[in-house]
């Protein structure tokens, strides 16, 4: 019901909106807000000025007494001035982009306090929430999708998609909100499923690429992704709803494709107090493509999501408790399989899958000041993610579903994770900043499939790093010492320097040191089915690894408009990689060893530019992956390279109040080295390669009035759907597959409702 609703509406809307009135707005392009105080000129075409003033404390400016048309210019310290022509008596509504750059952009992760990405010692990347919009993103997926030096990868028979960094797996990627680890089926941050993770909430998501275990602990060895939620809120009431349908390739209607609805509303209760609450409801119908019958390739989906926040602020003292809620059900559907009653009765049946999936994550922060600190902040947070399998015998005549009872058909997972730390700052001179923090991780896991039913994993650590800038030097060296009842003791030693060429070109230079835990199920899984006979290892020791980096970043003007490059080269050396593999003593059994030497190296290029209305950025990417299977054979690349490119290209045509948006992204081929036998027994190398491809997302942005917006877009416009995977070559055990990246080109609208109340 609720989808054919959202057809109905979004069917029913798009009337050609007319304005009545004598005035103009201005609101930011960033977040919607309108601009009080803006300079503004009205003058005849000849050019002369007919009016002038600023707008008031609404962002209006009236045009009563104005004759069309007429020449509108603009000035205001903190947004690029625009120029425009007004033909004709009606309301007007300009959106001014914020002269603020990225290099300008306050960010947190690994900050001692906030400040901008110049003068980050690390170099951070960062997603607004403008730019989260303007591509149509509802989860952390669609967001990442042409992001340089990462690549997705989907598991249809989860139904998960994650991510790798730097050529180096999601094991190793640490996901983050608001600098607390966020559990999922696979571990405390590492791992997860980024098409759970919905941005409705998210202000800006920050990737620091390289080992940030000083702060965040185990699994970041190839870096964090840090999702900033809204906090702050500019006016009194703020309320937000969107309605959005989406196809699956070329299937659409109520109950196919994708539609998506959602509402927030914050609330400043008082000077001291807010609230926030949102919800967001993501319905996949899943994709049959060439499937037959019952199945499908791409499994329905049906997922809920919910946040609260209630937030306490003073000058000196800030603290915060969240809520976050997820609910998710995948459907496998079997394929019809005959069957006769004893009394001949024809009763067709299939075996059906089900995956639910519930997470509960509670947090509270806070931070301020004392006589003592220049500032601390402390956090805790609790997590409870359970996911059920569950396997039935569907009768297809009387839909009575009866749970089978094979080994491993049914099964709950529960993990559940306190995270407890904080940070105290001080400045005992004027260019030295000192910081110490501890962080403590307390993790249980249970289910059918844990050895003994449930295990736990706990982490003590406490570290130390200091910032100091003596003239165009920044110095960060850091220390984490990390306690762990499965794998031992820790060290791990940073270093970061900064160094200012001028006022906006910066080199940094990076080392780290890494290291990944095992997780949970690494250590003690336990899965045999007919198929599969899984065991974790409890004697694996945890992944190390060195990264080195160096960056340089400047920002110029070309023809008055700003421009910035960043060329950054970066090397990983992994060992005691963790892998999977037959088990020497039985060889019918697999499991997790440590067996692997891994490195990554590589270099990107970007450029960014913004030229009055159109903003274009282009980045490469150059990759090299080893493995060990390299080492003593001369006649073997020892790196396998392959490249990406990436360019986002955004259009505003302020007198429409549109904006028409690009993002394209080429994955280049990914080779690697197999080990596979001949025909005679004798074991051979061989390369296998997965194809590079070219992905595109197109949408097209119109504001109506001053509270709707209608969002048109296109997904994978050169309509992927799968790539090949060559496999190995020669022998008995040749083969090849396919691997999935999409449900092929996908359209849809979007209708966003926004009112501000002051």
């Amino acid at each position: 019901m609720a989808n054919r609703l959202t057809c109905l509406i979004i069917a029913s809307i798009l009337l050609p909106f007319m304005a009545s009135g004598q005035s103009v707005t201005f609101y930011s392009s960033e977040d919607n807000i309108n601009i009080p105080g803006v300079a503004v000129q009205i003058s005849t075409v000849k050019g002369k000025t007919i009016k002038s003033g600023i707008t008031d404390a609404s962002g209006q400016f009236s045009l009563k007494g104005v004759d069309f048309p007429a020449v509108l210019k603009t000035q205001h310290l903190s947004f690029s001035p625009i120029i425009d022509t007004l033909y004709q008596r009606t309301d007007y509504r300009f959106a001014l982009t914020p002269t603020i750059t990225d290099l300008d952009e306050v960010v947190v992760t690994g900050q001692f306090s906030p400040q901008s990405v110049k003068n980050s010692v690390f170099r951070v990347q960062t997603i607004n929430a403008e730019q989260i919009e303007r591509r149509g993103a509802i989860t952390l997926q669609e967001a990442l999708q042409s992001q340089l030096n990462i690549r997705l990868s989907n598991d249809l028979a989860i139904g998960s998609t994650t991510v790798s960094l730097q050529g180096i797996s999601s094991q190793n990627v640490k996901i983050l909100i608001d600098g607390v680890p966020l559990v999922n089926r696979n571990g405390n941050g590492n791992g997860a499923d980024l098409s759970q993770i919905n941005l409705q909430q998210i202000e800006r998501i920050e990737i620091v690429e390289g080992p940030m275990a000083v702060n965040y602990g185990a699994n970041a060895l190839a870096g964090v992704i840090n999702l900033i939620t809204k906090k702050e809120f500019k006016n009194r009431t703020e309320i937000s709803a969107n309605l959005q349908s989406e196809t699956a390739g070329d299937e659409i209607g109520p109950d196919a494709g994708r539609h998506i609805q959602s509402v927030g509303i914050n609330h400043r209760i008082s000077d001291r107090w807010s609230a926030m609450v949102s919800g967001l409801h993501n319905d996949f119908q899943g994709y049959q493509g060439s499937a037959t019958g019952r199945t499908y390739e791409w499994n329905p989906k049906d997922q809920w999501t919910g946040t609260g926040l209630l937030k306490y602020d003073t000058e000196n003292f800030s603290a915060f408790y969240r809520i976050d809620v997820l609910s998710e059900l995948i459907e496998s559907f079997g394929r019809q399989q005959d069957n006769y009653t004893n009394e001949g009765e024809y009763q067709p049946f299939a075996i059906d899958e089900e995956y639910k999936s519930k997470r509960f994550s509670h947090q509270v922060q806070a931070e301020g000041k004392t006589n003592f600190l220049d500032r601390y902040n402390l956090f805790a947070s609790f997590s409870d993610f359970e996911r059920k399998s569950s396997q039935f015998a569907n009768n297809l005549v009387t839909d009575e579903r009866t749970l089978t009872t094979g080994e491993g058909d049914q099964d709950t997972s529960t993990y559940q994770v306190w995270e407890l730390g904080g940070a105290g700052y001080l400045k005992p001179v004027d260019n030295l900043s000192l910081q110490l923090g501890y962080q403590v991780s307390l993790e249980s896991v249970g289910g059918g499939r844990i050895a003994d039913g449930d295990q736990s994993n706990e982490e003590y650590a406490v570290y130390t790093s200091a910032e100091w800038e003596l003239n165009r030097f920044t110095l960060r060296p850091g220390l984490r010492y990390t306690v762990n009842n499965n794998y031992g003791n820790q060290l791990l030693p940073a270093m970061q320097l900064k160094y200012g060429l001028g006022e906006n070109a910066n080199v940094r230079l990076s080392y780290g040191r890494g290291f990944r835990s095992p997780s949970v199920r690494e250590l003690y899984f336990e899965f045999v089915d007919s198929n599969h006979r899984i065991f974790g290892n409890p004697d694996l020791q945890p992944e190390k690894s060195n990264h080195f980096g160096v960056n340089f970043i400047n920002q110029y003007k070309l023809s008055g408009q700003n421009v910035s490059s960043d060329l950054n080269f970066f090397f990983n050396d992994i060992t005691d990689q963790i892998s999977i593999a037959q088990d020497p003593a039985n060889v019918s059994n697999t499991t997790y060893v440590n067996i692997n030497r891994y490195k990554t190296l590589g270099g990107t290029l970007s450029q960014k530019a913004t030229f009055n209305k159109l903003s274009v950025s282009l980045g490469l990417s150059y990759i090299g992956r080893y493995n060990q299977i390299n080492e003593g054979a001369s006649d073997l690349d020892e790196y396998f390279f392959s490249p990406e490119v990436s360019s986002n290209i955004s259009y505003q045509f302020t007198k429409l109040n549109t904006s028409v948006n690009l993002f394209y992204k080429y994955t280049g081929a990914l080779q690697s080295y197999f080990a596979t036998t001949n025909d005679q027994g004798e074991e051979t190398i061989s390369i296998g390669e997965i194809e590079g491809y070219s992905w595109l997302d197109a949408t097209v942005t119109k504001g109506i009035g001053q509270h709707f917006e209608l969002m048109l877009g296109a997904r994978n416009v050169f309509n992927i759907q799968r790539v090949n995977n060559s496999g190995v070559s020669g022998g008995a055990h040749s083969g090849g597959s396919s691997v999935p990246i999409a449900f092929g080109r996908s359209y849809f609208v979007k209708l966003s409702y926004n009112l501000n109340l002051k």
